[in-house]
């Protein structure tokens, strides 16, 4: 007898960390998106209006609210600084 699957079950798939800033990405990878994240924060435009960059830079993505009101910068740091947090973690515990 072959093993059946649920109906119900739904297979996880593991989220990039970067998807925890957005709404909606729009259909743009969360690779994408952070790319062009950077380039902008390298370009100087770290104080530009994130809603304002993500209409520009990543058309039909939606940020999450409390970060389309934030700047550029604010929106890197929201991203970088957990993803820092969890390497030192993982270094301390080698």
């Amino acid at each position: 007898m072959g093993v059946r699957k649920s109906v119900l079950h739904v297979e996880s798939a593991t989220k990039h960390p970067f998807e925890s800033c957005f709404a909606d990405l729009g259909g743009h990878s969360p690779e994408r998106a952070l790319t062009v994240l950077t380039a902008a924060v390298h370009a100087a435009q770290r104080e530009m209006n994130a809603f304002v960059w993500i209409t520009e830079a990543l058309p039909g993505a939606t940020l999450k609210p409390a970060l389309a009101f934030g700047t550029v910068g604010e929106l890197y740091r929201s991203y970088t600084r957990p993803a820092e947090l969890g390497r030192l973690i993982g270094v301390l515990r080698s």
